[in-house]
C-alpha cells in the first residue's frame, strides 16, 4: 500500500478543543450531507467483494455492525454499601457538546444505583475552565473527582493540587503519562483500546466497498496524543489489510476547522483518483463534506467516519457516500467510568481496560435503527442497554 502526504497541509491546536466544534457543525452537517446525498447514487459492488483483502474486510465490518450481546466479563463484585450518600464531581472538557451530555446523564444513572451522587462542573474547553472546576471540587470535598478527555499534561499542576488534597481523582479519556504508577488513589481510563476498534472499522468499510482497490483521503486528526495515536493506528491497519490502497495523508485540527474544506478540495482536484475520505472523527464530517461539493465529485467519492453522532448516523440513511459511521456506545463508556470510580472509593485500583461495546452503521442496518435523540441516550443503538446494567449492578449488589 502507498501512503503519501503530499502538499501536506498541517493544521494545529491544542488538545482542549477536540469536540469543540460539535454543537456547532451538527447544523450544518444535516444540510451538508443531505444536500448531497439527495442527488449521489450508490456505487458499490453489488456482487461484494472478490479479492481476499476485501472478503476480509467485509467479514469484518459485517461482524462490528451486529448490536451487542452479552457483555464479557467486566471485574470481580465489590462492596459498595458504605459508599451511599457521597458525592462525585465529574469534571469533562466541555460539558456541553460532544458526547459529554449524554456521559453526565448515564453516569448520574450508574452512580445513582448505589446512592451515590454526581455534580458536573463545566470545563468549557480550555486549561482555566478546567482548574476552576478542580479548585472548586477541593472546596466541595467530594468523594473522588472523574476528569474526562483531559490529558494530565493539559493542567497538571491543577490534578496534582487536587490529589494533594486527598480526593481520589480518576482521568478518564487519556492515556497516564509514561512512568505514572495507578492506583485507588490515581487512575487513567486510556481511550486506545476502544479508538483502536473504530479505527479498524472505518478502513475495514473503505476497504470492503472499493474491494480493496481505493485511494484515501486520510484526515489526521492532531488535537491530541490520543487522536494521534489512532490515526496512526488507522493508517497502519490499511497498509496491513488492503496492499492495493494508498492513502494520502492530511493533518487537521478544531482550530483551524475553516481550512477544512479548502484542503479536501484541493486535494481531490490536485489528484482526482482519490475515490473515498476519511474524516477520522464525525467532527470534520460537514467541512469534509463542504470540500467534496467545492470540488465537483461528490458522485464520485465516498465517506466513512466515526464517533456516532445522532447527526452523522442520521446520514447514512439519507447519504448514498456516507458508507459507515462506526462509534462507542457512549452509555455504556459511562458506566465504566461509573465502575471505576465505584472501585476507587472501595479502596480498589479499577481495571486497566473494558471490553468494547462498539457498532458500525452501514447500509446494511441503519434501517433498525430509532433515529430519535431519546435513543441515542439510551444508548439502544448499540444493543439492549439493560444488558451491560445488569452485568454491573451485579458487580456492585445494587438494583
Amino acid at each position: 500500500m502507498n501512503i503519501t502526504a503530499t502538499n501536506r497541509t498541517t493544521v494545529t491546536t491544542t488538545p482542549t478543543r477536540r469536540r469543540l466544534a460539535c454543537a456547532g457543525l451538527a447544523a450544518a452537517l444535516l444540510t451538508a450531507l443531505a444536500a448531497c446525498g439527495n442527488d449521489s447514487e450508490t456505487t458499490s459492488k453489488a456482487a461484494g467483494p472478490a479479492s481476499e483483502g476485501g472478503k476480509a474486510a467485509k467479514a469484518a465490518i459485517t461482524e462490528l455492525a451486529r448490536p451487542a450481546g452479552e457483555v464479557p466479563k467486566l471485574g470481580t463484585p465489590f462492596d459498595t454499601a458504605a459508599l451511599a450518600g457521597k458525592t462525585v464531581y465529574y469534571v469533562p472538557i466541555a460539558l456541553k457538546v460532544g458526547h459529554f451530555p449524554l456521559i453526565e446523564k448515564n453516569l448520574t444513572d450508574a452512580l445513582g444505583r448505589v446512592g451515590v451522587k454526581l455534580y458536573a462542573c463545566d470545563g468549557q474547553g480550555n486549561p482555566s475552565g478546567i482548574s476552576s472546576c478542580l479548585d472548586q471540587a477541593i472546596a466541595a470535598k467530594p468523594a473522588a473527582v472523574i476528569t474526562d478527555y483531559i490529558p494530565y499534561e493539559m493542567v497538571p499542576t491543577a490534578l496534582d493540587r487536587v490529589r494533594k488534597s486527598g480526593i481520589p481523582v480518576f482521568v478518564a479519556g487519556a492515556a497516564a503519562p509514561e512512568g505514572t504508577e495507578q492506583s485507588a488513589a490515581f487512575a487513567f481510563g486510556d481511550p486506545d483500546p476502544q479508538g483502536f476498534v473504530l479505527m479498524e472499522g472505518i478502513g475495514d468499510a473503505v476497504v470492503a466497498d472499493s474491494d480493496g482497490d481505493a485511494h484515501i483521503l486520510f484526515l489526521s486528526v492532531t488535537d491530541s496524543a490520543s487522536t494521534r495515536r489512532a490515526g496512526a493506528h488507522a493508517v497502519a491497519h490499511l497498509k496491513e489489510t488492503c496492499a492495493g490502497c494508498k492513502v494520502t495523508l492530511k493533518e487537521v485540527s478544531l482550530s483551524r476547522m475553516k481550512d477544512v474544506p479548502s484542503l479536501v478540495s484541493s486535494a481531490l482536484l490536485t489528484d482526482p483518483s482519490i475515490d473515498y475520505v476519511i474524516p477520522q472523527y464525525d467532527t470534520y464530517l460537514a467541512a469534509a463534506t463542504t470540500g467534496l461539493q467545492s470540488s465537483g465529485k461528490v458522485r464520485d467519492v465516498k465517506i466513512s467516519t466515526s464517533g456516532a453522532t445522532l447527526a452523522a448516523v442520521q446520514q447514512v440513511k439519507t447519504n448514498n457516500q456516507l458508507i459507515a459511521v462506526a462509534g462507542v456506545n457512549p452509555p455504556y463508556l459511562a458506566w465504566t467510568m461509573g465502575d471505576s470510580v465505584l472501585r476507587m472509593l472501595a479502596g480498589q485500583q479499577p481495571p486497566a481496560e473494558y471490553p468494547s461495546l462498539a457498532r458500525a452503521f452501514t447500509k446494511d442496518n441503519i434501517g433498525e435503527l430509532d433515529l430519535t435523540p431519546e435513543a441515542e441516550v439510551s444508548g439502544k443503538w448499540f444493543g439492549d442497554p439493560g444488558v451491560f446494567q445488569k452485568a454491573f449492578t451485579a458487580l456492585w449488589g445494587a438494583r
